[in-house]
Order: structure tokens, then sequence, then C-alpha cells
């Protein structure tokens, strides 16, 4: 890993729900706190979390929710956090907006000291706003969208780095490799996919590269013979195409990519991985570049979280790289309760803020100065004949403003 400087999601996209069922977990209901403590948890550590179990965020909530299941019960083993055990208590509010205020309050009435909010800033907005009338903090653990942390009305806080972070880390690693010319593709279907290459374009062309254009898709199509055509007319043929689109359509394009003769290296974000890209494109995926938020590195902490992750829930996840945002979150939480030396929800949120350099799965992360974005490692990944290859991890030098 290189060791770099700079200022400060979602993740993985799905355009079919999964259909699961929430559910709660508890650590131990002893009260093991000492008598010092002005939180109102009994002596423990109360985690709520108001997740899209099911819907349009249950392909990030999920995974990540088993994550923070195992992440407590690890932390529980060990003695709690500070002397106390954790409790964590899982509601699903069904990725509908209008649902995630009255789950909130339920998790606040059932004494949550924290909450960690949905995957999507539209649905978190009710969950932030309802939970700052209570002193409470919200984190999210795989939005990489940078609103969130304002969509409530009040300061939240990303837990994955930001679209503007990744995107940023994507386009350092494009002008390392000597790349001079850039073609973009966006869809202002969702702010993801919208706002990735706008980021990109900015940490691109502030490194010396230039964008030579852009086009706009719809998520879902099937034919992308118009844009296919437009990049094949191009003379030279741009060094890389950056995208923000995510399997199934990431495969269909680059198949129809490839196949128009189009050499151009293509570059995306952390909706990229996941092995659907491979099983659908083929061998056209081969040369796929995108930026994650971590990779199981021989003896990184990565691997140490996934394996175990895998035998505590008795089957591989099927999404790790956002299963680890569920053992990052936890990691914050730890950290902020150690911090403030309290469990009272203020004092909890106030040790947020001022975080810096905290040890998670996916690195380190650091809040203070930042706005609720934070400080965050990039990984990039590279597909090499149907395998995901580690290229680099790092925080991008020059990351644009949100």
């Amino acid at each position: 890993m290189r060791s770099r400087k700079g200022s400060t999601l979602l993740a993985l996209l799905a355009l079919l729900a999964l259909a699961m069922v929430a559910v709660g977990c508890g650590g131990d209901e002893g009260d093991t706190g000492d008598g010092g403590d002005t939180g109102d948890g009994g002596g423990k550590v109360i985690i709520g979390a108001v997740l899209g179990m099911t819907g349009d965020a249950a392909p990030g909530d999920v995974p990540a929710s088993e994550a923070m299941e195992y992440a407590v019960d690890e932390i529980n083993k060990a003695g709690g956090i500070d002397g106390k055990q954790v409790e964590l208590i899982i509601k699903d509010m069904k990725s509908d907006p209008a649902l995630a205020s009255t789950v909130t309050q339920e998790l606040l009435d059932a004494g949550a000291q924290v909450i960690v909010g949905p995957a999507f800033p539209g649905m978190g907005a009710g969950a932030v706003s309802t939970a700052a009338k209570e002193n409470v903090t919200v984190l999210s653990a795989c939005s990489t969208q940078p609103e969130y942390t304002v969509v409530g009305g009040t300061k939240a806080y990303l837990v994955a780095f930001g679209d503007n972070v990744q995107a940023a880390a994507a386009a350092e690693y494009a002008l390392e490799q000597g790349y001079k010319t850039a073609y973009t593709l966006t869809s202002p279907d969702l702010s993801y996919t919208e706002r990735l290459p706008e980021f990109f374009t900015a940490a691109f062309e502030n490194g010396g590269g230039k964008t030579i254009g852009n086009d706009t898709f719809t998520i879902g199509q099937q034919d992308f013979a118009a844009q296919v055509t437009k990049i094949a007319s191009l003379d030279p043929a741009p060094d890389v195409v950056y995208t923000g689109m995510f399997p199934p359509d990431t495969a269909v394009f680059v198949r129809q990519l490839r196949a128009a003769g189009v050499e151009s290296a293509l570059y995306g974000a952390d909706g990229c991985d996941q092995q659907p890209l491979i099983d659908q494109a083929g061998k056209d995926a081969d040369g796929i570049v995108f930026s994650t938020h971590g990779y199981p590195t021989p003896g990184s902490r990565f691997e140490e979280f996934v394996a175990g992750l895998e035998e505590f829930q008795g089957k591989p996840p099927e999404a790790p790289a956002l299963a680890t945002t569920g053992g990052d979150v936890i990691d914050v939480i730890k950290a902020a309760v150690e911090k403030a030396g309290s469990t009272d929800p203020a004092a909890i949120g106030d040790a947020v803020a001022q975080l810096q350099d905290v040890e998670v799965v996916n690195g380190t992360i650091t809040y203070a100065g930042t706005n609720g974005v934070p400080q965050k490692t990039v990984a990039i990944v590279e597909i090499e004949d149907g395998q995901f290859v580690f290229k680099d991890q790092f925080i991008p030098s020059f990351i644009p403003e949100p």
C-alpha cells in the first residue's frame, strides 16, 4: 500500500430486489457497564440498524447486516466495548423511505444510542432527521453517495468512501498507466451513475488528462449500439472509458464494445465488484479495472474478516467487499464509544467527528476535519483471466468536492 495524503459507496447496486427477511440479533443482556456511564442502555452499547433488508437496498444492506452481526459477536466474546456488551437490533425498513422515520423511532424507543442507516440517501433521510431529534448519530455502512451526509437536514456519516473519493482514485490510477484521454458514460437514473463520471473527470483533468466526450445511458438497457458507435467513431480512440454502470449493464456494454473493435480500457466503480460481471461478460471482462472497498491480500484484515464471517454464517458471503463495510461500521462505533468513554448518544456523536486513523477492516478511516465523507483508502482491482486481481490501495492525492 502506498502512503498518500488527501482530503476526504454505494456500493453494490442491483436491478432486482432480494427477498430477504429482516432479523434482529442481540448480545449478552447482562449489565456490565460501570456506574459512571451516562447512557441509558443499562450498561450495554445498543446499536440500531434501520436497513433495507428487502427491496432495492437489500443487495448492499443484507451483506453489511450479516457482517455487523459477526463483528458484534466477536466483540462480545472478547469482553465487549469498555466492558459493555453490545446489542445489535436490526429492523427492516423495506427500502421504503416512508418507513425510515417509523422504524428509526422504534429503535430509539428500544434504547439505540447510535443508528446505522440504509444504503441509499433517499431512504436514509427520515432516519437521520428522526434520530437527530434525540441527538443520536446516523452512519451508513455501504453508501458511497456524499449527499447522504446532509440529506436528513443534519450531519450524518458515510463509513464507505465517497463516490468522489473512489472516482478520484480510479482517475489517478488511470493517469499512472499513462492514459491521457478519457470518455465517460453517465446515467441520470441514480446519483451514483450520474456523479461518478463527473468526479472522475474532475480528478483526471486535474492530473493533466483530457476528457474527450460523454454520453448517457439508461440503467437496464440491453442495447448499447448508439453509445458504442460514438466511441468507435473517435479517432484516435480514448485511452480509457469510465462509467459508474454495474452488472448486468457493464457486462452487456463491454461485450458490445469489444465486438465493435474498441480496445480502450474500461474503468468502473465498486458496483463492478461482483462475480456476475465475470460470469456474464466472459473473456470480455478481462482488463476491466474498478475501485472497491478492499481486497483479501494474504494476511490482511479483509482476508481474516471474510474467513471469520464465512465460518460464522456457515457459507461464503455473496458480496465480500460490501460485507466488510458492515465490519467497518462496527469498528467505527467501537472506536467512538471508547473515545467518548460513554454510551451517551451525544457523546458518541461528538467522538465520531473527532476520529482519526481508526483501523477498520478496509484500511484506516478518519472523520476529523471532514464533512462526514471520511478519508479512507480505496482499493484498485483488475480482472485478469477471469479472476479479480489486486493492483493498489491508497487515498487519492486530489479529491473533488462532493
